[in-house]
């Protein structure tokens, strides 16, 4: 017997259209849901790439920027412990100062060396600005008064990624830091008076040498014989005694090139492994 209902024509009207709308939301529901979802992580996705890109393209210029700073600091260390002589012990420069001294034609009588016990402390030059005014004057990169310049460098002001590191220089109050040692050295020489002097000239043009004090004096009267008369005499031996102190500044640099390339070498092997 057919099962006999009550629903009108538009009872079953508004069944019907909850039935196709009930389907069509699980159709959007399990069809068309993942498909924006997916949509919506690849957006999530896409803006994060956006955002690491950023961030990487800012290290990729702050590295730029410090390899510009790294390089230049390095480029002024080696630049300015050029002509210094390498850390030696008190016998290896015993070999170093006697041998400059035979070279320039002289005898050495005497040689007291003071080894350092660590970097020197260096005060400046009496009359040097840094002595007067307890600052060292700023230079620019061509050579000028930083003072003539002081518009451009307040344009600059802390964009100048080289100004920490410039300040820090100018500002220095020590030399300690530096790593620099200084022996003190006393010596003792003879010879003629024009080789003396020559002696000390060359020595002035030594920048890692520093004359703190020199002196001359007599040399005795030798005994010699004169065949004409059948005597010993005492003459002149025609020569001086010269005593000399100076500074021998000395400093070890790391070779930084060197050191940057084994650490990015460490670094690729630790990522590799």
């Amino acid at each position: 017997m057919a099962m006999q209902t009550n629903l009108s024509k538009k009872d079953k009207f508004t069944i019907a259209i909850v039935l196709f709308a009930g389907l069509a939301f699980a159709l959007i529901w399990f069809l068309i849901r993942p498909t924006i979802t997916s949509i919506i992580t690849i957006n999530d996705e896409i803006e994060q790439a956006e955002i690491t890109q950023t961030e990487y393209k800012n290290k990729i210029m702050f590295l730029s920027s410090a390899e510009a700073i790294y390089g230049k600091a390095v480029e002024d260390l080696n630049e300015s412990t050029a002509d210094f002589y390498p850390v030696m012990d008190s016998s290896e420069v015993d070999r170093m100062v006697t041998s400059y001294v035979l070279e320039s034609g002289l005898f050495a009588e005497n040689l007291l060396i003071r080894m350092p016990s660590g970097a020197v402390v260096e005060a400046p030059y009496a009359y040097a600005e840094v002595a007067q005014t307890g600052a060292a004057p700023v230079v620019s990169d061509d050579g000028s008064d930083a003072d003539a310049d002081a518009d451009t460098a307040t344009a600059v002001g802390s964009s100048d990624l080289l100004s920490p590191y410039s300040n820090a220089r100018h500002n220095a109050r020590s030399t300690e830091p530096s790593g620099v040692q200084c022996a003190s050295v006393t010596l003792v020489v003879t010879g003629s008076r024009s080789t003396c002097q020559a002696f000390i000239d060359d020595m002035c043009t030594k920048p890692a040498m520093r004359i703190t004090g020199y002196s001359w004096s007599r040399v005795d009267m030798v005994e010699q014989y004169n065949p004409r008369t059948n005597t010993v005499e005492l003459v002149d031996p025609g020569i001086v005694r010269l005593q000399i102190s100076f500074n021998l500044y000395m400093a070890d640099v790391t070779d930084y090139d060197a050191a940057v390339t084994d650490a990015v070498n460490d670094a690729v092997a630790d990522s590799e492994g």
